[in-house]
């Protein structure tokens, strides 16, 4: 785990260590570098990051909130795991709520959040064409378009839901590790569903997005 840069300034406050202990454990789980069932002690974490107790505490109630990590009956922290019917709830939730998203729309869809779904996919081919290798950065890209389709209503208790499963997305593609032979596949999939938005077709976007998140589900229950 790399260790973060010391400002030296006493100025730094608990909030901004907490984020950068958060940030920093959260993406060692995601990257699969910290795997399931690793325990995690507040002890380790501060030595490894040079970061005091408390704001470590603090992330790891945050991470636990996120289901990102457990505590036991003893107060023990341990990083989750991920089961076969975990990877099937979630499928079957985002196949729920994320056409919803698309229902609960205004349509027509404003130009400028056409453009940045389009922006999205842009910057999604441009790393497959550079970087192919990179399945974390890609699977960020992923879900940030996701996001942008959860954001495309005014609900923001289902943008919440979305982000708040976002970290879960992210680390059942790495574990799986079914990014890398469909990501092409799934930018084309991205396009076919920014098609039907900016020509207005509601139902065929719903179905579309509904189709891929499946699709998605079930190249990894394949890999399970």
């Amino acid at each position: 785990m790399k260790t973060p840069t010391k400002t030296g300034k006493k100025a730094a406050s608990t909030v901004t260590l907490k984020e950068q202990a958060y940030q920093a454990i959260r993406e060692q789980i995601l990257k699969n570098h910290l795997p399931s069932s690793t325990p995690l002690t507040e002890e380790q974490l501060s030595a490894a990051l040079n970061i005091s107790r408390t704001p470590i505490r603090a992330a790891l109630q945050k991470l636990t909130y996120e289901k990102l990590t457990i505590q036991d009956a003893t107060g023990h922290i341990f990083v989750s795991t991920i089961t076969r019917k975990d990877v099937e709830n979630l499928t079957v939730l985002r196949a729920r709520i994320e056409p919803l998203a698309i229902e609960l729309a205004s349509f027509p869809i404003d130009a400028e959040k056409i453009e940045l779904l389009k922006k999205d996919c842009s910057v999604q081919s441009a790393l497959v064409e550079e970087h192919p290798e990179d399945d974390y950065r890609y699977a960020i890209l992923d879900t940030q378009f996701h996001t942008d389709i959860a954001a495309l209503c005014d609900n923001s208790i289902l943008a919440d839901t979305f982000n708040y499963l976002a970290p879960t997305v992210i680390r059942v593609h790495i574990l799986t590790g079914t990014l890398n032979p469909y990501k092409e596949t799934a930018i084309e999939e991205h396009l076919e569903l920014i098609h039907y938005l900016e020509r207005g077709k509601k139902d065929f976007a719903m179905l579309a997005l509904k189709e891929h998140v499946m699709q998605v589900g079930n190249r990894i229950m394949t890999s399970l």
